[in-house]
């Protein structure tokens, strides 16, 4: 697990992206990555406790996979982009059976989707299974995708704040109106009934009389 496990599963959730369904904005990160990098695969993936959730990919075609498979949840640990020419050379890689299967990955490289305290809460990755490299202008574009995707992802986070500020305000709009009518229907029947007590107190006095 991550050194700060908690606070980065309460980062990811409370991004309100697991689970999304698909949007074109990250389907053509991930196309866009597969297309730059030459590569079967790519993937917009968040890394969550027991799974990671492909928030896009191309390439795999499913929109999740189990955490004791996912080659992300070791690269989170990881710092800036990570490139592995050879997965079956890298420790942490090596017995994954997306790995150690004859037809298997052999190539992965990925950029830390992180948010504003640095906290990585999955990655952007292209895979290969073939055995090759990365220059450093492809790794800058992935780097600079992935900052794509968190921009979009925090857009998204706060016109949802938004629209939650928004929900709460009319709630709380219509608390008062309803309170201010009650204490308005109070104040009237208490004056009614003052009106009605003075009436009676005036038919006594006229009756004394």
């Amino acid at each position: 697990p991550h050194p700060r496990q908690a606070a980065r599963l309460a980062a990811l959730r409370a991004t309100g992206m697991l689970d999304a369904p698909r949007e074109a904005d990250f389907e053509e990160v991930a196309a866009l990555a597969s297309r730059l990098c030459d590569t079967p695969i790519a993937v917009v993936n968040l890394v969550e406790e027991r799974r990671q959730f492909f928030l896009a990919e191309t390439g795999l075609g499913v929109r999740e996979t189990p955490l004791d498979t996912s080659l992300c949840a070791h690269v989170i640990l990881r710092e800036g982009v990570t490139v592995i020419e050879d997965m079956r050379r890298d420790p942490a890689m090596d017995c994954n059976p997306l790995v150690t299967a004859a037809d298997g990955l052999r190539f992965y490289a990925g950029a830390l989707l992180e948010i504003r305290d640095g906290l990585p809460i999955g990655t952007l990755c292209v895979l290969d299974t073939r055995v090759r490299g990365l220059d450093a202008t492809h790794r800058e574009a992935l780097r600079v995708l992935a900052r794509q995707v968190m921009r979009q992802i925090e857009l998204r986070q706060a016109l949802r704040g938004l629209a939650e500020a928004a929900a709460r305000e009319e709630v709380l709009r219509r608390e008062v109106d309803h309170r201010v009518k009650n204490s308005l229907q109070v104040v009237g029947s208490m004056l009614r009934l003052q009106a009605g007590r003075a009436d009676s107190e005036a038919a006594l006095a006229d009756a004394a009389a």
